[in-house]
C-alpha cells in the first residue's frame, strides 16, 4: 500500500525542468489553506551551488535554502509547478542546480516587431522554466529596432520598412521601454544580452547613413529575407566612431557583461572593390593565406576593432561563429550555430562558447511536423524529441578535456514567417520546455518517456495564460494533401509525430474530443470532406486539418490534332500580387522559350541585391505530358499557378509566403496526352523573393512514392 502511495504521489510531479534529486514523502501540504507557511533561507555558506536550491515540502509547510536569490526564485518555480489542482502540494525533498550557467532563448523582432508586452510576456513562462538569458536581436537589414539619441535617422529611417505591396512595417524601442524591459527580466533572473549588428545584417543602418557602406550610395527598403552583399565598410575609421557612439547608449541600458555583434554571414564582396578596405588591407598587410582571403582577415580586424570598444567600456564580446574566419579575437565568446564544428574549435583553442545549432535541433523557426500541413516556416524540420536528444557537450570536448568552455546552449526564434505573436509562441512552444531540461539537468537525468508526460502538464499551465503552442496535427504517411481523388475508392491514413488520439468527422462539423476517434485507415468510396484533428491527454484538440475528397471520371486526354511539341510560354510586364491581377493584361508570345517549365524564372535578369530597380513580371509556360495509365495522381509545385487541361488546380499565389507549396492536389487522368500550364509571378510574399522558386511541376501516381518533374513530349 506504501508503494503504490508513493507511486501515485510521484505521478503527481510534473516539474520541468527534471531536478537533480527527487525524494518522495508521504503525504501532501495544503499550500491553498497555508500559504504563509513557506519559509525561504539564502544563507551563501549553506554550500548550495549558485542558482541551486533545496526545496523540503512536509505537511506542516514548505522550506526554501539556497545561496543567492536566483536559488530561492528557481524554488519557488519549482514549488508552482507542485501544486495541485486542489491546492496541496505533495511532500517532498529536492536538491537542485543547473548543469549550465547560460540557458538562453534568441528575440528577433528586426524582421517582425515585437510589443514591450510581448517580450514579457516570453520573459514572464520562459523564467519559469529557469531559462536565465535572453538574447535581444535588435539590428538587422530588415529593421533598426533600439533607439539612439546620438543618430535619430535610425529611429526615423532604419526603424521602418516599406514592402513589397505598398504597406509599412516597423517600430523600434525607446530607452525608455528598454530599460523598462532589462528591469522586468532582472526581476524573474534573467540577463537581456543585447546583439547590434556588424559589419553584415547592417543594411538598415545605412538606409539611414549612407556614408557607412563603402560606396556611400543611398540605398532602399530591404524587405526580402537572405544575405546581401551591403555591409559595412570597416576601411573608414567613421564607421567604427559610428559603431562607438552606439555602443556607448547601449551600455547605460544592459548592465549585460556580455554584448552580442552578431559577425554573421557578411559577404565581403564589395571589399574588394573598395578603395577604403583595399587601402585598410595594405596598412595592415594582410594577405591570402591558409587561413583565409584578405577579407575574411579584415572582418577579423574588425572583429578584434569591436572587441576593443566594448572593452572600453568593461563589456565583453560574443559573436557568432563566422567571427573565427580570419582569426578569433583573444577573449571572444562563440556562439556555435553553423552546426558544432565553430564551438569544438573555439573550445579547443580555449575560448568559451555557446551552443546553439541548427544541426541540433536549436533553430525554433524549423517545421515541428509535416510541411505540407503546418503553417509556413524557413524550412527543415525539428521535432520535439529532436530538441529533447541535443547534448550540448560535443564528445570531442570531453575527450581533450575542454568541456568546462562550454558555458552552455540557447535556442533561436529568427521571425521572417512570423508575422503575428501567435506564431512565435507556437514555435517556441513546447520545444522551449526541451531547451529547459537541456539547459538545467543533469545528463543522466534525462528521460524522453518521462518528459513527454511532464510536457502535457506545463501545456496545460500554457493554456491558463492563454499561450499558444504546437500540438501535432494529423498527417499522411509519405507527404499529406488535402485535396485527393478517387475513381473507384481511396484510403486514407493517418499519423501524428508524437503519440496523440485522432478524432475526425464526415458531416461538416468541427470535430472535438467527443467526435469519432481514428483507428485504422479510412476508406472512402464517393465524395467528402474529412476533418480531422490530434487530441491530448487533457482533452485539448490541435489545428483543425480539412482533406477534400472528390470522386470523379477521369479527365479525357487530349485530341491527337491538340497536341503539340515543346513548351509555350508568355509574359507580361507589371507589379503583379496574385493569378486574379493578371486578367487583361497584355501578353507577349516567346518565340524561343527555353526547354523546362522550370526555366520560367529565368526570363528576366535579376540583382539580388536592389530587387526595386528590377522590372517585375509575370509568365506563363504550357506544354503537353503524357500519361502512361488511367489513375489517381498527385501534383506539386512551388510555382504560383498549376493548370491541368484547362483546370486550376493549385493556386499558390494568395499564400501568406510563397517559400513552399501546401497544394498539393490529385486529379484523375486518363491515359495519353494532356496539358499542364506554370504560371510564375515575380514578387516579393512575405518577405520571400520566390525567384528562388523552383517553379517545375512534379506528378507522383497516388499511392507511390517518388515524384517525377514533368517533361514536354517531343513529336
Amino acid at each position: 500500500m506504501k508503494l503504490l502511495i508513493t507511486l501515485l504521489a510521484t505521478a503527481l510531479i510534473n516539474i520541468i525542468p527534471e531536478p537533480v534529486s527527487v525524494q518522495v514523502q508521504d503525504g501532501c501540504f495544503d499550500i491553498s489553506k497555508h500559504p504563509n507557511r513557506v519559509q525561504c533561507k539564502i544563507d551563501p555558506a549553506s554550500g548550495i551551488a549558485p542558482e541551486g536550491y533545496r526545496l523540503s515540502v512536509s505537511r506542516k509547510g514548505v522550506k526554501i535554502l539556497s545561496s543567492d536569490e536566483a536559488g530561492a526564485f528557481y524554488a519557488r518555480q519549482t514549488l508552482a509547478q507542485l501544486v495541485q489542482p486542489d491546492g496541496t502540494v505533495p511532500c517532498v525533498v529536492i536538491n537542485d542546480y543547473p548543469r549550465f550557467r547560460w540557458r538562453g532563448f534568441h528575440l528577433d523582432p528586426c524582421r517582425h516587431f515585437m510589443s514591450v508586452e510581448d517580450v514579457k510576456k516570453q520573459i514572464d513562462v520562459l523564467c519559469q522554466y529557469k531559462i536565465n538569458r535572453m538574447h535581444w536581436h535588435l539590428t538587422d537589414d530588415q529593421g533598426w529596432r533600439i533607439e539612439i539619441k546620438k543618430y535619430p535617422k535610425l529611429m526615423e529611417v532604419a526603424a521602418w520598412r516599406t514592402e513589397f505591396d505598398g504597406s509599412v512595417h516597423g517600430g523600434y524601442y525607446t530607452q525608455e521601454q528598454i530599460r523598462e524591459v532589462v528591469a522586468y527580466a532582472a526581476e524573474r533572473f534573467v540577463t537581456v544580452v543585447p546583439e547590434i549588428e556588424m559589419p553584415g545584417h547592417a543594411i538598415s543602418a545605412i538606409r539611414a547613413y549612407p556614408w557607412l557602406s563603402c560606396t556611400g550610395e543611398e540605398v532602399k527598403t530591404f524587405y526580402t529575407w537572405g544575405t546581401p552583399d551591403i555591409a559595412l565598410c570597416v576601411g573608414k575609421d567613421s564607421t567604427f566612431e559610428f559603431l562607438d557612439d552606439v555602443i556607448s547608449e547601449v551600455v547605460e541600458l544592459f548592465p549585460s557583461e556580455y554584448i552580442h555583434i552578431g559577425g554573421d554571414e557578411c559577404r565581403k564582396n564589395r571589399w574588394e572593390n573598395c578603395p577604403h578596405c583595399q587601402a585598410r588591407i595594405t596598412e595592415l598587410g594582410l594577405t591570402k593565406d591558409e587561413k583565409g582571403t584578405a577579407e575574411e582577415k579584415l572582418q577579423s580586424y574588425a572583429v578584434h576593432r569591436m572587441e576593443g570598444i566594448l572593452a572600453k567600456y568593461g563589456r565583453k564580446l560574443i559573436g557568432w561563429d563566422e567571427i573565427l574566419e580570419g582569426g578569433l579575437s583573444p577573449n571572444a565568446t562563440v556562439m556555435s550555430w553553423r552546426g558544432e564544428e565553430g564551438g569544438i574549435k573555439s573550445a579547443a583553442d580555449g575560448h568559451d562558447v555557446i551552443m546553439t545549432p541548427s544541426s541540433g535541433g536549436m533553430y525554433f523557426d524549423a517545421f515541428q511536423g509535416d510541411p505540407k500541413a503546418e503553417p509556413h516556416t524557413i524550412g527543415h524540420y525539428t521535432l520535439l524529441e529532436t530538441v529533447y536528444n541535443y547534448n550540448p557537450v560535443p564528445s570531442e570536448l570531453l575527450k581533450n578535456g575542454k568541456a568546462h568552455h562550454v558555458l552552455g546552449v540557447q535556442c533561436n526564434n529568427w521571425s521572417e514567417y512570423m508575422y503575428e505573436p501567435w506564431q512565435r509562441e507556437y514555435m517556441l512552444f513546447p520545444r522551449a520546455f526541451a531547451l529547459a531540461e537541456i539547459a538545467w539537468t543533469p545528463l543522466e537525468r534525462k528521460n524522453w518517456e518521462s518528459f513527454s508526460r511532464r510536457v502535457d502538464s506545463a501545456c496545460q499551465r500554457l493554456d491558463e495564460r492563454g499561450i499558444v503552442y504546437h500540438i501535432p496535427l494529423p498527417e499522411q504517411p509519405g507527404g499529406s494533401c488535402s485535396n485527393l481523388a478517387l475513381i473507384d475508392k481511396t484510403s486514407v491514413e493517418l499519423c501524428t509525430t508524437r503519440p496523440e488520439r485522432i478524432v475526425y468527422t464526415l458531416d461538416g462539423s468541427e470535430p472535438t474530443a467527443a467526435s469519432a476517434e481514428y483507428k485504422e485507415p479510412l476508406i472512402f468510396t464517393d465524395s467528402a470532406v474529412l476533418k480531422t484533428a490530434s487530441v491530448t491527454s487533457y482533452g485539448r484538440l490541435s489545428n483543425v486539418r480539412t482533406i477534400n475528397i472528390n470522386k470523379m471520371q477521369p479527365m479525357a486526354a487530349m485530341s491527337e490534332s491538340d497536341v503539340f511539341s515543346g513548351i509555350k510560354a508568355r509574359r507580361t510586364d507589371g507589379k503583379f500580387l496574385t493569378i486574379g491581377d493578371l486578367e487583361g493584361c497584355n501578353w507577349v508570345e516567346l518565340q524561343n522559350p527555353l526547354g523546362r517549365l522550370r526555366d520560367l524564372v529565368t526570363l528576366e535578369p535579376y540583382n539580388r541585391n536592389l530587387p526595386d530597380s528590377t522590372r517585375f513580371y509575370a509568365a506563363e509556360a504550357e506544354c503537353c505530358f503524357k500519361v502512361r495509365k488511367t489513375g489517381v495522381y498527385r501534383f506539386s509545385s512551388d510555382t504560383d499557378a498549376v493548370y491541368i487541361d484547362g483546370k486550376l488546380i493549385i493556386d499558390n499565389s494568395r499564400e501568406p509566403v510563397k517559400r513552399y507549396s501546401r497544394n498539393d492536389t490529385e486529379l484523375a487522368l486518363e491515359a495519353g496526352i494532356h496539358k499542364v500550364k506554370a504560371v510564375f509571378i515575380f514578387n516579393v510574399v512575405g518577405g520571400w523573393n520566390d525567384l528562388r522558386n523552383k517553379t517545375d511541376v512534379a506528378i507522383r501516381r497516388a499511392g507511390e512514392e517518388e515524384w517525377r518533374t514533368i517533361k514536354p513530349i517531343s513529336l
